[in-house]
């Protein structure tokens, strides 16, 4: 353990930029191979063109030249400034020698450092008949103090998952629980310029709105600013929203929200479902199902590449599996966030 060090990655290094994603590579091969691969230009672009409403660092484990641990750290810089988390990932041939204890103790001394009080690692768990986990992640993360805070279900669905006559079946019935009190609007890319402040408004809600378990993170505020901050970086990355939304016609509001994010690389197959939002107020009308059909139909019809699309949900988080079911989502695995307070 003598000669490691670990070093901040400088997205400029191009030969330490390499070694942290083959970390990421080999231990997805090994670790959740059914899982989808982690994407080489992604990863670089994701470290020139940082998230906006997050203070993010990778923190590397370094051995005679070669990356063999990374820390994935974010620190939220808006709200939730008493809050960070980690994803630490050592390289298969590199593990049970320490080094993801170093990469943890170094990123508790940065968050620290930041006045981050709460802090949270996550992991790959089993889920009740998915595929089989180890239980390293879990047992390092109390190893170390962290209690399970939440836990989320990772299940993947084929764009063709539902018999076509069972989706326009599904459709029409939604179309009819949803009547006339709403319009629908999809778009491809970046949120249309006259929708962008009553979808910040919506957005603005989620972290209300989802169950966060024993995380105890205050709803975000986005504006206008940070909204299309977001856009730019969606567009500098190639990763491409699909997204349907539902207008409340008496208010011109948005109620209802769903998104499907792709690449802009036709060979990768796989593309990511995002938050799905109804309004308390208008829930009981099937908006849920509807715009995640209609959704699904537009990647399709845009992206015949994507073949299988991914989502997590909490795992008590009822009226969202259902429809994810019922849609043709199946369970893969699920995550856990195991979270340890310090004192301020």
């Amino acid at each position: 353990m003598s000669n490691l060090q670990i070093t901040e990655l400088d997205p400029a290094d191009g030969d330490l930029v390499s070694g942290a994603f083959e970390v990421l590579r080999a231990a997805h091969a090994v670790d959740a191979p059914e899982a989808p691969a982690p994407h080489a230009e992604k990863f670089r672009l994701g470290l020139i063109h940082p998230v906006p409403d997050e203070d993010e660092v990778r923190l590397l484990a370094v051995r005679d030249g070669a990356v063999i641990g990374v820390a994935e750290v974010g620190m939220p810089n808006r709200e939730n400034l008493h809050f960070g988390w980690a994803t630490i990932t050592v390289h298969p041939e590199h593990r049970r020698q320490g080094v993801g204890s170093a990469l943890l103790e170094r990123f508790v001394d940065h968050a620290r450092a930041n006045g981050r009080t709460t802090l949270t690692l996550d992991t790959r768990l089993t889920w009740e008949d998915g595929v089989q986990r180890s239980e390293a992640g879990p047992r390092f993360a109390e190893k170390h103090g962290f209690t399970s805070a939440l836990t989320w279900i990772n299940r993947r669905c084929a764009v063709d998952a539902l018999d076509p006559a069972l989706e326009q079946e599904l459709l029409e019935k939604s179309q009819a629980a949803a009547g006339d009190a709403y319009e629908i609007i999809s778009w491809i890319g970046r949120t249309p310029e006259h929708l962008v402040d009553t979808m910040a408004r919506i957005d603005s809600t989620i972290l209300a709105e989802v169950p966060l378990g024993e995380l105890e993170l205050e709803p975000e505020t986005i504006d206008a600013d940070l909204k299309n901050a977001k856009a730019d970086r969606n567009e500098a990355m190639g990763v491409i929203p699909i997204q349907t939304v539902a207008l409340d016609r008496a208010t011109g509001e948005a109620v209802a929200n769903t998104a499907v994010f792709v690449y802009d690389d036709p060979e990768y197959t796989d593309a990511f479902q995002g938050i799905t939002i109804v309004n308390p107020e208008h829930r009981g009308h099937r908006l849920g199902t509807l715009l995640k059909i209609l959704n699904l139909r537009l990647v399709r019809e845009n992206h015949p590449g994507v073949r299988t699309i991914w989502t997590d949900n909490a795992d008590v988080n009822a009226p969202m599996i259902g429809i994810n079911v019922v849609l043709g989502y199946e369970i893969l695995d699920a995550g856990g966030e195991f979270q340890r307070k310090f004192d301020a």
